[in-house]
């Protein structure tokens, strides 16, 4: 009995996994000349890759184009959350690729999901096709999303992207919203290719968010060392906001352990002193003790004639005694 009871446990075992093996290998369909469209869409939306290609060049060459438009946009509009992120992205090519411009309502229809990845679909889309029609459907898409209070919920780098692509300079206070809850590079980049003007204190505001604390490791929590090479390199070239109350967050930046924020800050600095030396003099008299004395040894280290006068500065403004003994102690510095 015992006997009989362990082959038939063996025989159910061996049925189900070679069932399993069977129902899971499944042939790539092939993509034939003669087939219906319908079909061929819906083996590019399930296999995407070369079938996804092969599909395309079918439409093309059967001038089918305005089919797959036609299965696409349906899909967009009335299945896209029912959908796998995989075959949603699918479907998001093969229509962007057979249509001249996008449909508003599917913009509108994706943006307005309550999952995270359609809406990502829907901003991807309207940053690669836009459109006056496209820019008026991400607008009341924002404003409801103001009205309703759910400003944060809408926010994703792909959003800046739509933004920045369709022109739409009203939505300036979602990309600073973005960039200082998210702080992705894509808000800034965002915000400089709409009205660099303004960027400069939201920028300013953005570096606030790090303190000592955390600049002083190689890695940093509270900023995106990407986003910050994006504020440095403008701040290189751009004015200062010398009224700005984070203006000095430069010294924390340029004593940072985390060696390409503090070259890029020193940068900044270096350029800026010429016209604003009195002031970041100022500004490095009122840093804490530890950031002035690691800003005095690393500058002595490489010291360029700015830096230099600056430092002069320094020492008719320092009050610490440490600071002072720092300035004045006896250095051999190599001037570039």
């Amino acid at each position: 009995m015992r006997f009989t009871l362990s082959l038939l446990a063996s025989v159910l075992i061996c049925a189900v996994s070679c069932k399993t093996l069977d129902s899971g290998e499944t042939k790539k369909p092939q993509i034939t000349r003669d087939m219906p469209m319908e079909e061929a869409y819906q083996d590019a939306v399930q296999w995407g890759a070369d079938t996804l290609s092969q599909v395309k060049e079918l439409a093309r060459e059967r001038q089918q184009m305005e089919t797959l438009r036609t299965l696409s946009e349906h899909d967009l509009l009335h299945k896209a959350e029912n959908l796998s992120p995989s075959a949603l992205l699918n479907v998001a090519h093969l229509y962007r690729v057979s249509s001249s411009k996008l449909n508003p309502k599917v913009v509108s229809s994706l943006l307005s999901s309550r999952e995270p990845s359609v809406r990502q679909v829907g901003w991807r889309l309207a940053a690669t096709k836009p459109s006056a029609e496209v820019a008026r459907t991400i607008d009341s898409i924002l404003e409801a999303a103001l009205s309703q209070e759910r400003e944060d919920d809408i926010l994703m780098p792909d959003m800046a992207r739509a933004i920045q692509e369709n022109g739409l300079k009203s939505a300036y206070t979602f990309l600073v919203r973005g960039l200082m809850v998210q702080g992705s590079p894509d808000y800034a980049s965002a915000m400089l290719a709409l009205d660099p003007n303004k960027a400069t204190g939201p920028f300013f505001d953005y570096l606030a968010k790090a303190d000592l604390e955390d600049l002083r490791q190689l890695n940093q929590k509270s900023i995106d060392p990407y986003t910050c090479t994006v504020i440095f390199r403008f701040l290189t070239e751009n004015p200062l906001p010398l009224n700005h109350p984070a203006l000095g967050q430069l010294y924390l930046f340029a004593v940072s352990r985390n060696r390409a924020l503090a070259e890029m800050a020193y940068a900044v600095l270096e350029k800026q002193i010429p016209e604003n030396r009195q002031v970041l003099a100022t500004l490095l008299a009122r840093s804490p003790t530890q950031v002035q004395l690691a800003f005095i040894e690393s500058s002595q280290q490489e010291l360029s004639a700015n830096v230099r006068l600056l430092l002069e500065d320094l020492k008719d403004m320092a009050q610490q005694k440490e600071v002072l003994e720092e300035l004045n102690a006896p250095k051999a510095p190599v001037v570039r």
